[in-house]
């Protein structure tokens, strides 16, 4: 009598069949988790391109900013120079606090041909007011 401990055949097309159910199960997933990724990266871009914008306003005068609101796109969206498929615009405006601005930037990109957008606002203050 022969000792035989390998498989046979039928053995080893059931583990294949049962392995080729779960890879197909998982890969199913894939596009929606890249979906999924593409969404976090667009989203992580447009916080990028709003906290440029909040940086470099931050970084001018208090009074470069008050004069006629030197950063504020007048209601129109300007197209990202690092991310051309991502337009901003920002309004700036008067809250009716002495020596403060509020800021507020609107980001929006298209993805799958639906329009995304993202609005980030912030508070500028005069420190030192004289």
């Amino acid at each position: 009598m022969h000792n035989r401990n390998g498989f046979t055949l039928i053995e080893i097309l059931i583990a294949l069949t049962i392995l080729g159910i779960g890879l197909v199960s998982v890969l199913g997933y894939l596009p929606i988790a890249l979906e999924a990724s593409k969404k976090a990266a667009d989203l992580t871009i447009s916080t990028l391109i709003a906290k440029k914008y909040v940086e470099e306003i931050k970084s001018a005068s208090f009074a470069d900013i008050t004069a006629a609101d030197a950063y504020d796109t007048a209601g129109a969206y300007l197209i990202d120079s690092d991310f051309g498929n991502f337009s901003y615009m920002i309004a700036i405006s008067n809250p009716g606090i002495a020596n403060t601005k509020d800021v507020t930037i609107n980001v929006r990109w298209s993805f799958k041909g639906k329009d995304n957008s993202e609005t980030f606002e912030t508070m500028i203050v005069k420190y030192n007011p004289s």
